[in-house]
């Protein structure tokens, strides 16, 4: 993601970022966001790699639908941060719901990465 910035606008604009890359099969942002270390945690508990997640993306998808806006709440401290999100979408049955979630970033080489992740 181009012109990076140590604030929260740009922690934001890559949590929007990875959505649209979950949505639309775009597995190379996910490989260079995420630290080689990366790990993420369901609500059940089930931890998953950087590996599991990009994998998990679909490599085509044909009609993808539009990216639900996230709301993100970015809180930075030195050269971490942490970004929690809600999304608003719907389930299968039609029925609104959110889901939350939080990443934790750090900072270096001009850009951020993304070493951890959970579902809450």
């Amino acid at each position: 993601m181009p012109d990076q910035k140590h604030d929260a606008t740009t922690i934001q604009r890559i949590e929007q970022s990875w959505l649209a890359a979950e949505y639309h099969g775009h597995r190379e942002y996910l490989a260079c966001l995420l630290e080689p270390d990366y790990q993420t945690s369901s609500r059940s508990g089930l931890v998953r790699s950087r590996q599991d997640v990009i994998d998990r993306v679909p490599q085509v998808i044909d009609d993808a639908p539009d990216v639900p806006k996230l709301e993100t709440i970015v809180v930075i401290h030195g050269d971490s941060a942490t970004a929690h999100s809600i999304l608003r979408t719907n389930d299968k049955a039609g029925h609104p719901k959110e889901v939350h979630f939080v990443d934790g970033y750090t900072f270096h080489d001009g850009r951020w990465f993304a070493f951890s992740g959970a579902d809450l």
